[in-house]
């Protein structure tokens, strides 16, 4: 047997192993990418909802001291005793509500909804919760 016969043997012995080690290695990388593409979209899905619950703060502390500025400053001085009614309350939480949809961005709102749900279901509890901090002087 010569030596190129004996290479041409050896060739066809190894070249399924050969095959097998290239398909292995192409579906570990093929894998690896995957995995590299989910973490790039948590990533960006993780950032989006921080952006988005940043927004929410602030547009949520904008509506808390609007409302107070033009509704609740003004129904507490007509009022005898400077307090709020029941009725006025849910009126000044309505205000707060419609604020903070108007003006947080479609795209937060999108993301919010996509994350914690529909926004006017939870949207009275977080109003109440910066209403609450703004009193104490929290932000």
């Amino acid at each position: 047997m010569t030596l190129s016969a004996f290479a041409v043997e050896l060739a066809e012995i190894l070249l399924p192993v050969i095959a097998l080690f290239l398909a292995v290695l192409i579906g570990y990388g093929a894998a690896l990418l995957r995995k590299k593409i989910e973490e790039i979209d948590n990533d960006i899905a993780r950032q989006s909802l921080a952006a988005a619950l940043t927004e929410a703060e602030l547009v949520g502390i904008d509506a808390v001291r609007a409302t107070n500025q033009v509704l609740v400053d003004e129904l507490k001085e007509k009022s005898e005793d400077g307090k709020l009614t029941e009725d006025e309350a849910k009126e000044a939480m309505g205000i707060a509500k419609d604020y903070f949809v108007e003006h947080m961005t479609s795209g937060s709102l999108e993301i919010l909804e996509a994350s914690l749900g529909p926004v006017r279901e939870w949207l009275e509890g977080f109003l109440e919760a910066k209403l609450s901090a703004e009193k104490r002087g929290v932000r």
